[in-house]
């Protein structure tokens, strides 16, 4: 007897033509002018990324369109798919741990496609890793600790910086939140075929959940510390953890917190930031460092922002 076929209904933009839909998707939006400077803080967009969105929420068969877009942010209850585009039946496939956990171990350790560019990935991981150690007695405050290693790249040569994501509340569950990471790109800047690394230096941190279960710890154990990827294999890692932390939660007979859904997750590492090189944070005069060789404090110009304004910075985004 053939498999029953699955498919989602179209939605609410079909009538809608391109233009409208790049309004709703916020296209174009938050552009800098050009000559913007990134050390003053440059926003970019996540069209940046190639598509990511369409890779990462929609369905992967040909065909997908907008319409199934809508249906992955549907209200689960009211529609039977899930914020993260999955349905309740392909929750409950049988999901096997080990391949997902091979999965990530490979999109974690993918070699690059050439062998200039796999050796820059090497010397980044290393550099990177003797950076965290060596700042971090700051981890206290995540901010300063970034920024310290952030600069501490720069000093090494590498055109490092400091990204943070800001989103408000959205449709589908999507809770508002901000994010710090650091990103490094490969390539002199007239370069027009730059590649960009996503540094998160406690990346393994924000996937630890509450009565996790085996199958989930499986997956859990694979990812590293220290995460240092281009961004299209952190999008194919994040779907994959995505459906874990779901089907865990929902084993556990968990509530599904906003933060732990897939969409949330994307937005996070993949949606527009604004990049600076900056080494303190907004409303600070100077970042202390610690270590071998380094002096009690980094002071730098602000560039930019208005020191003056009173706005006190809303805490990094929750991961729990």
């Amino acid at each position: 007897m053939p498999a029953p076929a699955f498919g989602r209904a179209k939605r609410v933009t079909d009538p809608l033509d391109d233009k409208a839909r790049a309004r709703l998707r916020g296209d174009g939006e938050h552009r800098p002018p050009a000559g913007y400077p990134s050390s003053s803080g440059s926003e970019h967009e996540a069209s940046d990324l190639s598509g990511f969105v369409r890779g990462f929420f929609f369905s992967d068969n040909e065909g997908s369109d907008d319409g199934e877009a809508d249906a992955a942010y549907d209200n689960e209850d009211e529609h039977g798919n899930g914020e993260d585009g999955m349905s309740d039946y392909e929750v409950r496939q049988p999901f096997c741990a080990v391949p997902a956990a091979a999965m990530i171990r490979n999109l974690v350790n993918a070699r690059a496609a050439s062998t200039a560019e796999e050796q820059f990935k090497r010397d980044l991981v290393a550099h990177v890793s003797e950076a965290v150690e060596t700042f971090a007695g700051l981890r206290a405050s995540r901010s300063a600790f970034l920024r310290s290693v952030m600069v501490s790249l720069r000093e090494m040569g590498y055109r490092a910086g400091m990204c943070k994501s800001k989103w408000e509340r959205g449709g589908g569950g999507l809770a508002a939140g901000n994010y710090e990471y650091i990103d490094v790109v490969m390539g002199p800047a007239v370069d027009t075929m730059q590649q960009r690394y996503i540094v998160d230096v406690q990346f393994a941190g924000e996937f630890y959940i509450a009565r996790p279960t085996a199958e989930y710890e499986r997956v859990v154990a694979e990812l590293p510390k220290v995460f240092v990827g281009r961004p299209e294999h952190l999008q194919q890692l994040l779907k994959i953890l995505a459906l874990a932390v779901r089907r865990s939660l929902r084993a556990r007979e968990m509530h599904i917190p906003p933060w732990r859904k897939g969409r949330y997750m994307q937005v996070k590492w993949l949606g527009p930031y604004r990049r600076t090189l900056n080494p303190v944070p907004w409303g600070s005069t100077s970042v202390q460092s610690v270590g071998p060789g380094r002096s009690g404090g980094v002071k730098c110009p602000f560039v930019g922002f208005d020191t003056a304004s009173p706005v006190v910075i809303p805490p990094a985004a929750r991961t729990r």
